[in-house]
């Protein structure tokens, strides 16, 4: 990247505040942030580190939560039963 480029990025990183980067954020890494705003979003993200980490979490939690895993039958047919027994009284929530 040329000099004039990173300077043009850090200018345009200054132009939204983290705060306004923060109640975009969602939409714009779900590809639902429409405004014409959305290159001072991605400036802001390459040049500050804590909203860039931000995103980073929400995408990495985004990509973990696609890729769940159904539990087995067994496990949730055990906690079924566990949280009925807790329910009628036949043991305590801590499990004595």
């Amino acid at each position: 990247m040329s000099i004039l480029g990173i300077i043009r990025r850090h200018r345009d990183a200054r132009k939204m505040s983290c705060a306004e980067v923060g109640e975009v954020l969602q939409q714009y890494l779900d590809g639902e942030y429409d405004s014409d705003r959305a290159p001072l979003v991605r400036a802001h993200l390459e040049v500050c580190k804590r909203c860039g980490l931000e995103a980073s979490v929400y995408t990495d939690i985004k990509e973990a939560l696609a890729h769940q895993v159904e539990p087995p039958v067994e496990s949730r047919d055990r906690l079924r039963e566990f949280g009925e027994r807790i329910a009628h009284g036949d043991i305590s929530a801590d499990g004595a």
